[in-house]
């Protein structure tokens, strides 16, 4: 799914930094389209206190998909009735031109946009209603298609903040303005002969660095760190580990104090389906584990989770409709 849009309404930099894909993503979705697959739907089965799995689950959600794979609906439901539902619009290259999030009991809408683009596949204009506030954003660019300018408009078209974008050899920095031409603040981005960002640093209005972070990747273009300061004060560096086969297998982090633990781990199988990861949840001793199973068109059919923080088991299940 192309140009995923975030839900947060906030005032950001659309730059693909190249972090490292949650895996499994890519066959799940290539899977979807090779079975014909329009829905799924996840059922929920705890563990009774006598450590059995209950027999009687309860629905949680359930996704529709085009015929290329793209969600285009997700339901999730609470004690048995519809508590949220999300909508996505696509154009002919697949790039999101819609999204809804209406939070059906309470009858409201959480965030709703609008994506324009232009012959060149790129993003031109954008409509954000966030369930009080509506913006217009528009996205301009150079003679060379480089993005040169963001600005942002209230539903009353006075610009509350613009982004000019400036370009020298491997660096791009962008100044922002607010209301009244003000500078508050600024970023500057390093880019490789790949154009993966290598180092971003932020500013405040007094010029002062807030924050810095720095990325490296390998031959294959795949990011193998991604280390973050605040106030030139160090706060952590995760290392991606991949193994012969291209697959990520595990994420090391580095805090403060020289603390470094295995953050993450992915276990496949002999296909590269992902049948295991593990988790740590804030660098405790023991890990989180989500383990898959997958039916005879290997589409995932269950998953047994154990989330350690909280000692708890739970089983999810799915059932498709084609």
């Amino acid at each position: 799914m192309k140009n995923i849009i975030s839900q947060l309404f906030i005032f950001i930099i659309f730059i693909n930094i190249g972090l490292a894909q949650n895996p499994g993503i890519e066959k799940w979705k290539e899977n979807i389209i090779k079975n014909n697959v329009k829905g799924q739907i996840q059922w929920n089965f705890k563990y009774k206190k006598n450590g059995k799995l209950s027999k009687d689950g309860y629905k949680n959600f359930q996704k529709r998909f085009d015929n290329k794979g793209n969600i285009i609906e997700e339901n999730y439901f609470r004690s048995g009735d519809l508590a949220q539902e999300i909508k996505y619009k696509y154009d002919n290259k697949e790039n999101t031109i819609e999204y809804e999030n209406f939070k059906t009991s309470k009858n409201k809408m959480l965030f709703k946009q609008n994506i324009t683009y232009d012959n060149n596949n790129k993003k031109i204009r954008e409509e954000r209603f966030n369930g009080s506030q509506y913006n217009i954003i528009k996205y301009i660019y150079s003679d060379d298609k480089k993005l040169s300018k963001i600005i942002k408009y209230d539903k009353t078209y006075d610009v509350e903040q613009t982004r000019i974008f400036v370009y020298n050899a491997d660096l791009c920095t962008i100044t922002i303005l607010n209301c009244n031409n003000d500078i508050i603040g600024k970023q500057i981005n390093k880019f490789d002969h790949n154009n993966n960002i290598i180092e971003t640093i932020e500013y405040n209005n007094q010029n002062k660095i807030e924050k810095r972070f720095i990325y490296t990747f390998n031959n294959k273009n795949k990011i193998i760190s991604k280390t973050e300061y605040a106030f030139n004060n160090f706060i952590s560096t995760e290392k991606y580990k991949y193994d012969n086969n291209n697959r990520l297998v595990k994420v090391l982090k580095e805090q403060p104090k020289g603390n470094i633990f295995v953050n993450n781990i992915y276990k496949y199988n002999m296909n590269n389906y992902l049948v295991e990861e593990q988790w740590s949840d804030d660098n405790s001793t023991s890990y989180s584990t989500k383990k898959y199973f997958y039916n005879k068109h290997n589409l995932v059919e269950r998953t047994e989770v154990f989330y350690a923080l909280y000692n708890y088991r739970i089983v999810y299940k799915y059932k498709y409709n084609y």
